[in-house]
């Protein structure tokens, strides 16, 4: 008779869970939580036993996109015809910037023309800048065969027209390049060089 009563004592066990409700004068048993339980582990040894902490790092935020550099829409021919009737009226050359919004060295090269100190005003008072976009090496390209320029080759490419319509033969921006960016210098030196004066 013992052995049946344990028996039943432990189907009763797996048969009513502790979840379940009990009967009528029995008191429940405590719940323990996952946060209830001892940590374990710590720095390095990863979640601790009953810890809701995730195995894995949580990924970080999606940084938001940089804004455009390049008009992806624009219309490059009307762009630099404005461009070329502004630096006649203003006794200025032009200097395109050609170029892609997926290109880090076009972004960098903008930062510096639009943002920096020195290069900005330089830029301002020698030249009209405009930016044509390549795309993903489609788009603008007979443009730039116009000027003798391939930006299949690597962009940014720079193209400085005179006060007569010509493309002046300029250097790559690879020689305006140190360590991971632009050097300041080589640039100034660069805008003084070719803005005709």
């Amino acid at each position: 008779m013992k052995k049946s009563l344990l028996s039943l004592a432990v189907v009763a066990l797996f048969a009513f869970p502790a979840s379940a409700q009990p009967g009528p004068g029995v008191t429940p048993a405590p719940q323990v939580k996952p946060t209830d339980a001892p940590r374990r582990g710590g720095p390095g040894f990863g979640p601790g036993v009953g810890s809701e902490t995730p195995a894995t790092p949580a990924p970080a935020a999606a940084k938001p996109a940089a804004p455009a550099v390049y008009d992806e829409s624009a219309d490059a021919k009307a762009d630099v015809a404005a461009a070329l009737a502004k630096a006649k009226k203003e006794k200025k050359r032009v200097l395109v910037t050609l170029g892609a919004n997926w290109c880090g060295w076009c972004r960098k090269l903008d930062g510096l023309f639009t943002k920096d100190e020195k290069i900005a005003p330089a830029l301002a008072k020698s030249y009209v800048p405009v930016k044509v976009d390549v795309g993903r090496m489609t788009k603008n390209l007979d443009l730039a065969a116009s000027w003798g320029v391939d930006p299949k080759k690597g962009v940014p490419l720079l193209v400085v027209i005179d006060e007569k319509g010509n493309a002046v033969k300029v250097p790559s921006t690879e020689t305006l390049e140190s360590g991971k960016g632009y050097d300041t210098a080589k640039v100034l030196a660069f805008l003084e060089t070719y803005a005709g004066h």
